[in-house]
């Protein structure tokens, strides 16, 4: 569940400061957002180098998911790439391929790996269109509740379709898994980790290091049962880079 954020003063006194913009509103069909949305989108690490205080939700760190203190009502500085990391680019760029239907391409694959961006957004509001943080189907209310990698993933897929707003539909499909650019972090939205205990399993953030422990464990959504959205399994495997465990710790793998 998400809590909506209290305070005000913080987000009052960075609106004031022109070099820590929050964006809250829809930019779809609205050209000055969209490219200021678009200018505001830095290397990663630019607004905590000048002074932004607000938390930072880091691309390729996959978290535990939805739930109480997951996502709030408040602005993050919300990173994601673009591009696709070199050991797994054959991979994916067969895969969107072999789906058929995408236009959108890959906007970030004139360049060796990924490029990591970011832009301060507000969770909860229509920035990337409705419902930032929200999983599943844009505000459905038969999707799942909010979380930080779901923010990722809309963020990621807000700055491509701003990108590709004279040529192609704000709202046109991205593939999702098949998205070369975006896919890395729709998997990391359908992912957790887990300590496992002998009465409830504890989440936690996918990381290497306590991957050591025979416990831990990684399992893909159940969200994935009947999945026609791609391979997000391309994105599994520690260097892959995106935050995701070996195939060996995961499951329920691909």
């Amino acid at each position: 569940l998400m809590k909506e954020y209290e305070n005000s003063s913080e987000e009052s006194n960075s609106s004031k400061i022109d070099h820590c913009p929050v964006f809250t509103q829809n930019p779809d069909k609205n050209e000055d957002l969209a490219k200021r949305m678009i200018a505001a989108t830095k290397p990663c690490g630019y607004y905590r180098n000048i002074g932004c205080t607000y938390e930072v939700i880091p691309a390729n760190v996959v978290y535990p998911g939805e739930g109480p203190g997951e996502l709030q009502y408040r602005p993050y500085i919300v990173q994601f790439d673009i591009g696709i990391n070199q050991n797994i680019k054959n991979q994916v760029l067969s895969s969107y391929s072999s789906w058929g239907k995408g236009k959108r391409g890959c906007i970030g694959c004139g360049q060796t790996g990924e490029q990591c961006l970011e832009i301060i957004v507000k969770g909860g509001s229509d920035a990337t269109g409705g419902c930032a943080g929200k999983c599943g189907p844009g505000c459905s209310i038969f999707g799942a509740g909010y979380a930080k990698d779901c923010m990722k993933h809309d963020v990621c897929a807000t700055y491509k379709a701003l990108k590709q707003r004279t040529s192609i539909s704000f709202g046109e499909d991205d593939g999702y898994c098949y998205d070369p650019d975006c896919g890395d972090e729709a998997a990391q939205a359908i992912h957790n980790c887990f300590i496992a205990n002998w009465w409830k399993d504890t989440p936690m953030i996918c990381n290497r290091e306590l991957f050591n422990k025979k416990n831990a464990y990684a399992w893909w959504s159940h969200a994935t049962k009947g999945f026609t959205e791609g391979d997000c399994g391309n994105f599994q495997n520690w260097n892959s880079g995106q935050g995701i465990p070996d195939k060996g710790k995961i499951r329920n793998p691909y």
